[in-house]
């Protein structure tokens, strides 16, 4: 979605809010900072389209390195994630 630029404007917005919605749905978060996230959106956005392979490799070792998962109370509402346990 950052690459094809569907949209007139908000494209690395809409990218980054779709990837959160699909983690959050599927229980997954990232754990990374909010101007970390956008430099990344941002890489991934003027990356050379010829070095696909590489930036898709880039791609996964970001995700890797900041994936974390959600843990839900009973009502299915996000209530922290694994690494926090027993912190308040």
């Amino acid at each position: 979605m950052v690459k094809n630029h569907p949209f007139q404007n908000g494209n690395k917005r809409i990218a980054v809010t779709t990837v959160l919605y699909f983690l959050y749905q599927n229980g997954k978060w990232l754990k990374v900072d909010n101007q970390e996230l956008y430099n990344f959106a941002r890489w991934v956005a003027e990356s050379n389209a010829k070095l696909k392979k590489p930036t898709l490799d880039a791609i996964e070792t970001f995700f890797s390195e900041y994936l974390i998962e959600q843990t839900r109370n009973d009502s299915g509402k996000n209530y922290g994630n694994t690494n926090d346990r027993g912190a308040n």
